[in-house]
């Protein structure tokens, strides 16, 4: 089934709405990893002193002291460092799993939406009900399924990131060295050069990212198989993907925008009234948040859309 952009944009939404209970859970998945990743920091920073820094006050010279008595720090406190470390690889892996069965659960609605959904669904009374499918019970079973897979779906997506950055330094060490060699023509049709093909990576990139999620999560697939057909989808369906992803970039940026400017001109009316201010930040971010949340899944239930469709799993 050829399915357009559209159809995929409309689809999502329908999905999105129909499965609104994912958009909670999306916003606990965030909090939670986040605040299991900045835990992850801490052991290594408490072994070494790093909590006095926090105990009066704040100063650049603190900081630079405390830097400068690391080394010493880390051999009068070799084996402790080391096991805060393993402490610290722990919870990153904690992290990880957290997120990984919150994305298996997220990514195993949606694809079960998609396929009980008809074909012509957004053109039908109710469409939005032919997607209902969310129930926390098949979300953690999902979950559950789907954990391992999204697990190594993380560190596979992460390897990859690391050959972006190790790429990017090495064009920055290419430019510096025709710089130093030939001049800085030369430098700049190294960096030009090179940057456009990697500019065109990295999006190739963030388009398998975002389809490679629903295709691990189909029937009978797997890390390494669900990447690999992400990579066909977007092969096959380039312009589709982009589009797709282009849509939700501006939404995304024009939400934000909107919600940043509104942010910043109320707290200007309110600078004088500290607790109002407070309480309005607060709003802000609980809001920021929800849109965030809501932008993440729909971007998943398009991708969705299309890679079920694309793998002749759609319904007919």
């Amino acid at each position: 089934m050829n399915r357009s952009a559209i159809d995929c944009l409309r689809r999502g939404f329908l999905s999105t709405r129909a499965n609104w209970g994912l958009l909670p859970l999306k916003v606990l998945q965030d909090l939670l990893v986040t605040l299991l990743l900045v835990a992850s920091f801490l052991p290594p920073v408490l072994v070494l002193g790093g909590l006095a820094l926090f105990a009066g006050e704040w100063s650049e010279t603190a900081l630079e002291d405390w830097l400068a008595g690391l080394t010493g720090e880390l051999g009068a406190r070799l084996v402790p460092f080391l096991l805060a470390v393993l402490a610290s690889l722990v919870i990153g892996l904690a992290a990880v799993a957290v997120w990984a069965w919150f994305e298996g659960g997220i990514l195993g609605v949606l694809v079960a939406a998609e396929r009980q959904a008809h074909p012509r669904a957004a053109d039908r009374p109710g469409a939005w009900s032919w997607f209902k499918t969310f129930s926390l019970r098949d979300f953690s079973g999902w979950g559950g399924r789907y954990l391992w897979r999204f697990f190594w779906f993380f560190h596979l997506a992460l390897t990859a990131s690391l050959v972006f950055v190790l790429l990017v330094g090495l064009l920055v060490l290419g430019a510096v060295y025709g710089n130093e060699s030939w001049g800085p023509g030369a430098a700049l049709g190294i960096g030009c050069g090179g940057a456009l093909p990697l500019a065109f990576a990295l999006l190739v990139y963030a388009l398998w990212y975002s389809a490679a999620q629903p295709a691990v999560a189909l029937e009978g697939s797997g890390t390494l198989r669900g990447s690999a057909l992400g990579l066909r989808v977007i092969g096959r369906r380039l312009g589709a993907s982009f589009l797709i992803l282009l849509v939700v970039v501006v939404v995304t940026v024009v939400v934000y925008l909107v919600l940043g400017l509104g942010q910043t001109g109320a707290g200007l009316f309110l600078e004088d009234r500290f607790g109002a201010w407070i309480a309005l930040y607060v709003v802000f971010s609980l809001v920021q948040m929800a849109f965030g949340a809501a932008l993440s899944v729909f971007l998943l239930a398009a991708y969705t859309s299309l890679v079920v469709a694309e793998a002749g799993e759609a319904p007919r």
